[in-house]
């Protein structure tokens, strides 16, 4: 299952990056990913507060899948039980546009068994959470005055 959202914004892709891989300001800001603790670098393992929308606060592990600065950067964790149960890829990607405008997508995998309980459940919550996500970035860009908004 996927779960995608794209939003255009007057930013940098570097400061959307720097925004984005600076795990240590996450809970000043970020209501969905409340805390990550680790780097963003290939390979890193990392340990995630994570609150979906209308949930307590979930603690996951996972390992960061890709990293190409300032364009890609995704992790992936596994449920307890294992990958054949329930297995999720957050991916976020950063592309500039030629009119100055960048898009910054978030796309959400999950594969495994027990999507086939909850599947509906699931992608209602993430897609809510994943927007939530959107629009605490947007306002995180924006703080230094600097206009960040989203665009069409």
């Amino acid at each position: 299952m996927k779960i995608a959202t794209e939003v255009a914004l007057q930013a940098s892709p570097d400061k959307i990056w720097n925004t984005l891989t600076d795990f240590a300001a996450y809970p000043e800001w970020n209501r969905f990913l409340k805390a990550v603790r680790g780097q963003a670098a290939p390979d890193a393992a990392l340990e995630m507060d994570l609150q979906y929308y209308g949930k307590s606060v979930e603690k996951k592990s996972g390992i960061v899948t890709g990293y190409i600065p300032p364009k890609y950067f995704s992790w992936i964790w596994n449920h307890k039980f294992g990958a054949w149960f329930l297995s999720c890829e957050h991916v976020f990607r950063i592309k500039q546009r030629e009119d100055g405008k960048v898009l910054f997508y978030q796309e959400v995998y999950y594969t495994g068994l027990g999507l086939r309980f909850r599947r509906r459940d699931v992608e209602h919550m993430v897609k809510l959470s994943i927007d939530k996500l959107n629009d605490d970035l947007i306002h995180r860009l924006s703080e230094d005055g600097s206009g960040v908004k989203k665009t069409d």
